[in-house]
């Protein structure tokens, strides 16, 4: 007697191959081309009214290039005196030359970056804002409370916001490097714009 074969676990075999192909992704390219130009960017810092105080002499702001990370950095430099609250409200501003619509300025304060001479524990404050007409939180520290929220402002066409920055030194830092020329720490404080 001949032996009758079982096609059942071919025949559902070739289903489930059926059904995988039909299922199988299909994939093609289309060719696209990102073009890109350049443009003065909608908004950008200058320095601000402090910066002319005492021919400058408590704050400065400059600008580079960092190569290695491919971003502007302006750097601001505060001097604080020992022992007494130091309130700078108008270090840098923030303005919308270039754009055709508002630009929200976020600034996020990031942590220090640098404490070259080990001394950032005399830095008792530093807490850097946005000044009237703007009522917006800060962001950095004072004392031993941090505030790491970010504060934001709306900047219309043809307008500016400025920033001020709040720091308190240790009375206790020794006088070899309260000579307004040892950093102390350096603080990153990132203003992120985005156009609305």
């Amino acid at each position: 007697m001949a032996r009758k074969r079982n096609y059942k676990p071919l025949v559902v075999l070739a289903a489930l191959t059926a059904v995988a192909l039909v299922a199988a992704a299909v994939t093609f390219t289309n060719i696209t081309y990102w073009v890109v130009n350049a443009t003065m960017p909608p908004a950008m810092k200058y320095p601000g009214a402090d910066t002319t105080v005492a021919e400058g002499k408590y704050a400065k702001v400059s600008y580079y290039f960092d190569r290695d990370n491919g971003y502007n950095i302006t750097r601001i430099s505060v001097i604080g005196f020992t022992g007494d609250p130091v309130n700078y409200t108008n270090v840098i501003r923030v303005c919308n030359y270039y754009g055709s619509t508002p630009v929200v300025a976020t600034m996020y304060y990031r942590g220090i970056v640098a404490d070259p001479n080990q001394l950032s524990g005399y830095v008792k404050a530093f807490y850097v804002y946005w000044t009237d007409p703007y009522a917006q939180p800060g962001t950095g520290f004072i004392t031993a409370t941090n505030y790491p929220q970010s504060a934001s402002v709306t900047i219309n066409q043809g307008q500016c916001a400025t920033a001020g920055v709040y720091i308190r030194i240790d009375p206790n830092l020794p006088a070899q490097y309260a000579d307004g020329k040892t950093i102390l720490a350096t603080y990153q404080v990132d203003i992120q714009m985005t156009m609305k």
